[in-house]
């Protein structure tokens, strides 16, 4: 089936289901509705009952007399778990943000949400909007990279592809979890302003402008205290300060005390019972205890009467409290169009990380030789906790029940036939055997693997987090066997993120391809013959573990919600990713935004045009090429001086453009005034400045930025002057040499001793919703 019908059969689909609610008339018909509720019923509303124990991963009771059907929660970013092979078995978000394309983006997201739709699940626990700090943490392969900008923008388009099928979108998770090792038991102490401008960035967009129904809290801890306990979380920033109207919802298992949470804001406790098993079901921190908690004059009855108005409100707000589908987590919702979209998503997430020569696309060869076991058909385990065959995803609560994988053996020999290639392979990770196989072929391609995912899991040694960045299984030495006898080498990597290349001036070709999903080896087959022009991009830098700003710990295990933490000091502060290394002035492997095409591309003409709604970039895209491809322009932004300690330059602008040969196309690309602003921390609010100007820089990538020009921050007319941006980024941090510092002992409570009481008070009430 071709993709531009798969694209119109799935819009009509998603226009089926559009809602209009605005926040206000769901408000009003919630509070209707929770008027004659008794506060039993409104605690059923906020605590799980079947522990996980029932069909959805959590749920809340019906209330008959009231004709409430309950309500259903599943995972995840992925795809809907548990389907029994019923439902998509999509890529990971990590390749979906490869793409850099919002098209694609909004596609998954309205795809995915329809496959919730069809089985009535009521809240669809993703996406996952948590930053990169760390290439070795376990779940990066759940989000979308390490820059808050592209995050949130990618966050933003599933969010309302999502909602556009009558499904909550649960963005996840309030914050901070950016790593596995104790997750329930460590604090992550994050500056003021990183954590408005880096780690809430994703959730101001979602909320703001995706008009996110839900939010899942973290595991964790933020400066001491943990998420689910920390009102000025929860209450002052993101139901105050943001204006969140829906529902907040625990982690599973992340909740245990009910005085401290239930009265910081959380709306609802997942999936109920105080522990994990059949033994805990109807036995909660919250449930009868909340009543209990009012009576004693620890939180007052209105935190009752908030939570369970937000939950209905935002039922209301999706549509579901009329006429929603019945729980059916079996419905078969694997159709052609969502294959299609899979394998168009996976081919377009392949970045081309080297191809001297010209290597690629397969051209003029007879014989290939395909080698190693991730070429070969995967062994399915549940949660995909093993690795052995090809890698499609990584393990934990955000994978799914594969209906089938695709492996690539058997996709590049049923291509080659097309051209009579002959294939031949090797379907082990042994060195002498792939050597041996690959010695007489034209064309050898090595597929390797490195795996991650949620701490729950261990595999070969690896709880969740990733041991270190090495290929897995003797990668590096079957990579290395292979390319002595065979010069024409291609190296295929299947992996969360980042590895270590030593074997990459051995080789003439390498594609990161990450983790595609069930039609994976039709994606890597379309991209090494050439059938799609590959235009992934890195959404993240790639360098040596040692060079990043911040790692993962390995402590041992602390119990979940205690005292005793894991400390990971977000010393950084907002140099994360590309902007560290632009400050270090360390040269990566690869930078983000990284991606080779097989055309070229040329960028000239910048200008920019600063008019009250934001900024107006302009520049033109040419294809010098001979074979049609697909560029992405990249803007960076340089803040005025006025701001200090700030980024040389920051990710604030992309589109995604498809030429023909010698074809050139305008693209317009909008930066809005939030974007232009940094966060303030004495006014505590986002600033956008005043004097001064703003430089932009356009190109490929973080450090191929060939234009620049320059716009006065209060609109008035400057001469533009486009110059060599060929400059060292380190050279313009003069002013941000030190490192943020960050008391770990310090409670998020203590933080608050200068803040205005009746500040606080204002914004507490507009969380609840009470004036």
């Amino acid at each position: 089936m071709k993709f531009n019908t798969v694209l119109s059969t799935v819009a009509l689909l998603c226009a089926s289901k559009t809602l209009a609610m605005t926040w206000e008339e769901a408000d009003a018909k919630a509070r209707e509705w929770v008027a004659d509720l008794t506060n039993e019923e409104k605690i059923t509303l906020t605590t799980g009952r079947e522990n996980m124990q029932g069909v959805c991963v959590g749920s809340i009771d019906p209330i008959e007399r009231k004709g409430f059907k309950g309500i259903c929660l599943q995972d995840g970013p992925a795809g809907v778990r548990f389907g029994k092979g019923t439902a998509t078995s999509w890529q990971a978000s990590i390749n979906t943000a490869a793409t850099f394309d919002r098209t694609l983006l909004r596609k998954v997201g309205e795809a995915q949400g329809n496959e919730f739709y069809q089985r009535g699940i009521n809240f669809a626990l993703g996406p996952a909007m948590g930053i990169q700090r760390a290439p070795a943490s376990g779940r990066i392969w759940e989000s979308f990279g390490e820059d808050p900008f592209y995050v949130a923008q990618c966050g933003l388009e599933v969010v309302k592809g999502i909602q556009s099928q009558g499904v909550v979108a649960t963005s996840k998770h309030f914050i901070g979890n950016d790593q596995e090792n104790n997750r329930g038991s460590s604090t992550s102490n994050i500056p003021e302003q990183a954590l408005w401008e880096v780690y809430m960035e994703p959730f101001y967009r979602a909320v703001i402008d995706g008009e996110s129904n839900a939010v899942m809290s973290s595991y964790n801890a933020i400066n001491g205290t943990y998420s689910v306990q920390n009102e000025r979380l929860l209450t002052k920033y993101l139901k105050g300060k943001l204006g969140f109207q829906g529902a907040v919802v625990s982690d599973w298992w992340s909740i245990f005390d009910v005085e401290k949470s239930f009265k910081a804001g959380m709306d609802m406790n997942m999936p109920g019972g105080k522990y994990w098993g059949p033994d805990y079901i109807g036995d909660s921190f919250w449930g009868e205890h909340i009543q209990e908690c009012i009576d004693a004059g620890i939180f007052p009855q209105e935190r009752l009467d908030d939570a369970a108005l937000r939950i209905i409100r935002t039922l209301y707000k999706a549509g579901q409290m009329e006429n929603f589908p019945d729980v059916n987590l079996y419905v078969d919702t694997l159709t052609e169009e969502n294959i299609a979209l899979n394998r168009k998503v996976g081919a377009d997430s392949n970045v081309l990380l080297k191809n001297a020569e010209a290597i690629l696309p397969i051209k003029g060869v007879n014989k290939i030789a395909v080698i190693g076991k991730d070429s070969m058909p995967t062994k399915f385990c549940e949660d995909m906790k093993c690795s052995d065959g090809t890698l499609a995803l990584g393990w934990g609560s955000g994978t799914t029940d594969f209906k089938y994988i695709i492996d690539p053996l058997s996709a590049l020999t049923e291509r080659a036939k097309q051209d009579n290639i002959e294939v031949v392979s090797y379907g082990e990770d042994d060195a002498e055997g792939g050597a041996e196989a690959a010695k007489d072929a034209d064309l050898a391609i090595v597929f390797v693997q490195a795996d991650s995912g949620e701490e729950y899991i261990t595999v070969e040694g690896n709880a969740g987090d990733r041991l270190n960045l090495d290929l897995w299984h003797g990668g590096n030495e079957l990579i290395d066997a292979v390319a002595s006898v065979n010069e024409n080498t291609i190296v295929v990597i299947h992996a969360p993120g980042p590895v270590n290349v030593p074997f990459l001036d051995k080789v003439k070709g390498v594609v990161f391809a990450g983790m595609p999903g069930q039609e994976t080896g039709h994606a890597i087959a379309d991209v090494l013959f050439g059938d799609v022009n590959p235009s992934g991009h890195l959404p993240y830098t790639w360098a040596p573990r040692e060079d990043y700003p911040a790692d993962v710990k390995y402590e041992p295990e602390y119990p979940d919600g205690g005292e005793k933490m894991t400390v990971y000091d977000y010393n950084e502060g907002l140099f994360v990713g590309y902007r560290w290394f632009d400050k270090q002035g360390i040269e990566p492997t690869f930078p983000f935004g990284y991606g080779l095409s097989y055309t070229d591309f040329k960028y000239e003409n910048l200008e920019g045009d600063m008019e009250d709604d934001g900024l107006y970039v302009t520049l033109t895209v040419t294809n010098t090429g001979d074979v049609a491809g697909a560029a992405v322009p990249m803007i960076f932004l340089s803040f005025p001086e006025v701001v200090k300690d700030h980024p040389a330059r920051v990710f604030k602008g992309f589109d995604k453009v498809m030429l023909q040969p010698g074809e050139s196309q305008e693209v317009t690309i909008f930066i809005d005034n939030h974007d232009l602003s940094y966060f303030d921390v004495d006014a505590m609010e986002y600033v956008k400045p005043e004097e001064g100007k703003y430089t932009i820089y356009a190109g490929s990538n973080a450090r191929d930025l060939p234009l620049s020009t320059s716009v006065l921050a209060n609109g008035e007319c400057e001469s533009e002057n486009e110059v060599d941006a060929d400059i060292d980024a380190g050279d313009n941090e003069d002013s941000a040499d030190e490192e943020v510092e960050v008391d770990a002992e310090v409670d998020a409570d203590d933080n608050e001793d200068s803040a205005d009481e009746e500040e606080t008070e204002a914004l507490r009430k507009r969380a609840y919703k009470l004036y």
